[in-house]
């Protein structure tokens, strides 16, 4: 019995919140007093936004950190076992890199965008090529090691270190793209597209009807 308190007192707690939310909001579904509506899950988002690229980009950004963590412990407290865990990181991050590249690739062209958002893209790209060429040349550097130690340690914590920055100051930029620009937000892209149509000249139909991809 004494052991259900705690597990009770953390319902409790994660109930309070919820229901404070509810408070004020008198047009929601009162018979809805669920902590979570099963009507919200099943992955449906994935088929109403305009690209999967959000799914993705979430996996660099907490896996060259924790590769940085993991790798900085074990060189510092020579623990082989954390290095080894850092190393596994790193090729997660690596991997996630790659499908991030190739996804925010074919993101571009799939909604319509002015020339800020574009000019934030170009840079959200070349930075994440950049990103993946460390991922690369750290992976590589990772198989040149003695007792999991990689050669010239404290240059290539600096090489994971940066990289590492980049990932954080790339998601950042996404982030303005998205929160601040509108970028691939359904209801300020029929805001862009309005001001895209009205900048341009006399006779560009196919543009005019919304097609996708970068509007001058």
């Amino acid at each position: 019995m004494k052991r259900l308190v705690p597990i009770v007192m953390l319902l409790w707690l994660a109930a309070g919140p919820a229901a404070q939310a509810h408070e004020g909001h008198e047009h929601m579904d009162q018979a809805k007093t669920g902590l979570i509506d099963p009507n919200l899950l099943g992955f449906t988002g994935l088929k109403e936004v305009f690209n999967i690229h959000p799914a993705f980009v979430h996996f660099p950004i907490a896996f060259f950190p924790g590769a940085l963590l993991l790798y900085g412990l074990g060189i510092l407290l020579k623990r082989s076992s954390w290095i080894v865990a850092g190393r596994a990181c790193l090729y997660l991050a690596a991997v996630s890199t790659v499908m991030t590249i190739v996804t925010g690739w074919q993101a571009q062209a799939t909604f319509p965008h002015n020339e800020r958002i574009h000019y934030m893209m170009m840079n959200h790209l070349h930075i994440a090529v950049v990103i993946g060429v460390l991922a690369a040349i750290l992976v590589v550097w990772s198989f040149w090691h003695r007792a999991q130690r990689p050669r010239g340690v404290y240059a290539f914590l600096a090489v994971l270190a940066f990289a590492s920055y980049a990932v954080l100051q790339n998601g950042d930029l996404g982030s303005r793209m998205v929160y601040v620009e509108g970028a691939a937000v359904k209801p300020a892209v029929a805001a862009i597209s309005g001001e895209a149509k009205k900048a341009l000249p006399h006779g560009h139909g196919a543009a005019e009807e919304g097609a996708p991809g970068h509007h001058h």
